[in-house]
C-alpha cells in the first residue's frame, strides 16, 4: 500500500503529525508513506524522518491555481492508495487537493465548526473531531480507519537532528557564558489573525529584567522582528542575544542546548517539545487542551475567563467578541511567567 500524507500548513501541525507516522510505521512497516509538503520549513520538519519514505515539497502557495493543479496531476494522481488529511485541515484547499489524488481511500476529520463549502463531501471516509482531545490524540485516533486501534503510550513529537546539527548549534552557544539560556518566541503565525496570540511585548521585557543573570535568546522571523528589536533596545542588562535569518532546522540545533523555551502558542512552542527542553505555553484565546506542549516538562500560563478559549478549528480568522479586546492575554502579568520560570528551573 501507498499512502500519502497530505499537507499542514503550520510548523507545529507538522509537528504533531509525526507521533502518528511513528505509530503507522510501526504498525503497517511494508507501507510506503510519502508526505506533501507546501513550506520549506515543514519539508524541513520531516526530513531525516525515519518513518518517511519521501518527502515531496512543491511550493503550491506561490504557484497559480492552474499550475498546482497540473503539478498534482501529473505527479501525485493515481499514485496512491491512501491519502490522509491529518488535524487540523479544516479548509477546501486540502479536501481538494486530497480528491486530486483520485486515491480510493481520502481519510480526514469532520469539523463542528465548518460549514460544507470546506468540500468535506470529497474525503470517503471521516471522523468527527472530539473537543476534549489533543491534536496528537485526534492524529492517533484517525489510524482507527486503518484498521490500527493503538492503546498504548503516544510517542513524542519528533524531529531527526543529525550529529553534525547538533554540534552545531553546541557551538553557536559557546561564545556566551555558563549562565542559564532561555529562548523565547515572541510571535506566532500571522494567518488567520493569529498574530492575535502573541503576549505584550513590554511583558516579555519585563521577564527578561528580571533574570539578570540569564541570556535570553530571542527567535523569530520578519514577522516578529519588531517586537525582538524592542526588547533587545531596551534590556537593562545587556543579556538578549537575537536568533534571525535561521532555517527551521538551525533554529532547532540551537534550541536543544536551551534550558527553557518560553512562546505563545506557537509552532517554535511545539519544537522545543520535540527537542525535549521545558516550555511555557502563554495561551490566550486558544485551547491548550487541544494544543499545549505535548509530553514534555511544562507550564501553562492562561486567564480562565468565561469567554476563552473562544478560537476553533474552522476556517474564520481569530476574532475577539467582547469589549476589552483580548483580555485573556493582556490580563496576564510578567510575574505568573517569573514564577513559573523559577518553578521549573528549581
Amino acid at each position: 500500500m501507498k499512502v500519502l500524507i497530505a499537507p499542514q500548513f503550520g510548523i507545529g501541525d507538522a509537528l504533531m503529525t509525526t507521533p502518528a507516522l511513528e505509530v503507522l510505521k510501526a504498525n503497517k512497516p511494508d507501507w510506503i508513506i510519502d508526505v506533501f509538503t507546501i513550506k520549506k520549513p515543514i519539508m524541513e520538519i520531516y526530513q531525516n524522518n525515519p518513518n518517511i519514505d519521501k518527502v515531496i515539497y512543491y511550493p503550491l502557495l506561490n504557484k497559480s491555481k492552474i499550475q498546482s493543479i497540473l503539478y498534482i496531476l501529473k505527479n501525485v494522481s493515481f499514485k496512491y492508495d491512501i491519502t490522509i488529511n491529518f488535524f487540523p485541515s479544516n479548509r477546501r484547499d486540502y479536501n481538494i487537493f486530497s480528491f486530486l489524488t483520485f486515491s480510493k481511500n481520502r481519510l480526514g476529520f469532520k469539523y463542528k465548526n465548518s460549514k460544507f463549502l470546506i468540500f468535506d463531501f470529497l474525503l470517503t471516509k471521516k471522523i468527527e473531531e472530539d473537543y476534549n482531545l489533543h491534536c496528537v490524540e485526534e492524529n492517533i485516533r484517525i489510524l482507527t480507519l486503518l484498521g490500527i486501534n493503538y492503546k498504548e503510550n503516544i510517542p513524542n513529537l519528533k524531529i531527526y537532528l543529525t550529529e553534525e546539527e547538533i554540534n552545531i548549534g553546541r557551538e553557536f552557544l559557546t561564545s556566551y557564558d555558563n549562565s542559564i539560556k532561555v529562548g523565547i518566541h515572541t510571535g506566532s503565525s500571522s494567518f488567520k489573525n493569529h498574530q492575535s496570540k502573541r503576549w505584550r511585548k513590554e511583558y516579555f521585557l519585563e521577564v527578561i529584567n528580571y533574570f539578570k543573570d540569564f541570556t535570553f535568546f530571542l527567535f523569530g522571523t520578519e514577522e516578529e522582528m519588531e517586537e525582538n528589536l524592542f526588547i533587545k533596545e531596551n534590556a537593562k542588562f545587556n543579556n538578549v542575544v537575537l536568533v534571525a535569518d535561521k532555517s527551521i532546522r538551525e533554529v532547532a540545533s540551537i534550541m536543544k542546548h536551551l534550558d527553557l523555551f518560553i512562546s505563545n502558542d506557537s509552532g517554535l512552542m511545539h519544537l522545543a517539545g520535540a527537542i525535549n527542553i521545558s516550555v511555557i505555553g502563554i495561551f490566550g484565546p486558544t485551547n491548550p487542551v487541544w494544543v499545549k506542549p505535548w509530553n514534555v516538562k511544562h507550564k501553562i500560563i492562561k486567564m480562565d475567563l468565561p469567554c476563552s478559549p473562544c478560537f476553533y478549528y474552522s476556517p474564520k480568522p481569530l476574532e475577539c467578541k467582547i469589549d476589552e479586546k483580548y483580555k485573556c492575554l493582556n490580563d496576564i502579568k510578567p510575574n505568573k511567567v517569573i514564577k513559573a520560570v523559577e518553578e521549573l528551573l528549581s
